[in-house]
């Protein structure tokens, strides 16, 4: 069964997360189109919103301007069979919708990364550029000084908060470990990770 195409537009770091993770890794700069159907949850969501004839009935909440901030565009793969059941074309409210979703996994991907180096004592923008560089977020993909706000707004930056929990987290591994190699009893892990020393 052949491949359809279905063209659309999103922000240029939807873009490169769609491409890092459904489009051709070895291709990277190059991907013309990405193949999200192993994803089934994402596929699906995607499948809902296909349409075989554009509806205008609730594009009146979506303006030519809303679309304006989608500069770059991409093709998603879809089967045969979904083409001629579903449709091939995606309503201003549905790519609104898909954007935003895919931009949710997106941030959260930057917002743990940043989160986590910040919690070790980095700053935030070492983080960011740690991200950045490591993530293939360049500079043209996705702005420092739009990540930066982003995780000012919606990243609590407390170090201690952030400290604290990644402490926790450390210590469970360690006692779980060690738990494991008898070197504490289980009994004694279970005491440690309820504090009742």
């Amino acid at each position: 069964m052949g491949k359809f195409l279905v063209k659309f537009p999103c922000k240029p770091y939807v873009r490169r997360f769609l491409e890092i993770n459904y489009g051709d890794i070895d291709n990277l700069n190059n991907n013309k189109s990405v193949d999200i159907s192993k994803d089934k949850a994402l596929y699906s969501e995607f499948q809902q919103k296909l349409k075989l004839n554009k509806s205008l009935r609730y594009d009146i909440r979506y303006s030519n301007l809303a679309l304006d901030r989608y500069s770059e565009e991409i093709n998603i793969k879809i089967s045969q069979d979904d083409f001629y059941r579903y449709g091939w074309e995606l309503s201003k409210t549905d790519i609104v919708y898909l954007n935003s979703l895919f931009e949710s996994r997106c941030k959260l991907l930057m917002y743990t990364v940043v989160g986590s180096h910040v919690a070790i004592g980095l700053t935030l923008s070492s983080s960011i550029d740690y991200f950045q560089d490591k993530y293939l977020f360049p500079e043209d993909v996705w702005p420092k000084e739009s990540i930066y706000k982003d995780c000012q707004r919606n990243l609590d930056l407390t170090k201690n908060f952030i400290s604290h929990n990644i402490s926790e987290f450390i210590d469970k591994i360690m006692l779980v470990k060690l738990s494991a190699n008898r070197t504490i009893s289980h009994k004694a892990r279970k005491v440690y990770e309820s504090n009742n020393i």
